[in-house]
């Protein structure tokens, strides 16, 4: 962060997260028809039924990714990971979920290798 003119160098701006978020969408609001098909793809064990309800722009998303795992991959960690260090998190029930199907997307929809770990045990024959 830079820092304002005046300020001492331990004084940083804050820089107000809002501002840096895209205008709202009608995607943003509720879930369009293919995030509607997603959540009737996905079995009921794993189907994310409070994040749709309460992060319809998330499932939307996730139904533009779905068929490109290193895409989906990537957006399961930007959800799972604090990288800012401040956000205030999702609701206990909406982070189950989404781990719940991060594990059912790695293991039932594209279960590839995800990393090194993987082809190594392959090669051990495990």
């Amino acid at each position: 962060m830079a820092t304002e003119p005046g300020m001492n160098p331990g004084a940083q701006a804050r820089i107000d997260p809002r501002k840096l978020r895209h205008p709202t969408e009608k995607d943003d609001l509720a879930l369009n028809p293919a995030g509607q098909a997603l959540l009737l793809s996905i079995d009921e064990t794993a189907r994310p039924a409070e994040l749709a309800a309460t992060f319809p722009r998330i499932v939307n998303r996730l139904a533009r990714l779905w068929k490109a795992p290193l895409l989906v991959d990537r957006c399961f960690e930007e959800l799972l990971t604090d990288s800012r260090g401040n956000r205030q998190g999702f609701p206990l029930g909406v982070l189950m979920e989404l781990s719940t199907l991060r594990d059912y997307y790695q293991t039932t929809v594209f279960p590839t290798q995800r990393d090194v770990w993987d082809s190594e045990q392959k090669l051990k024959g495990r």
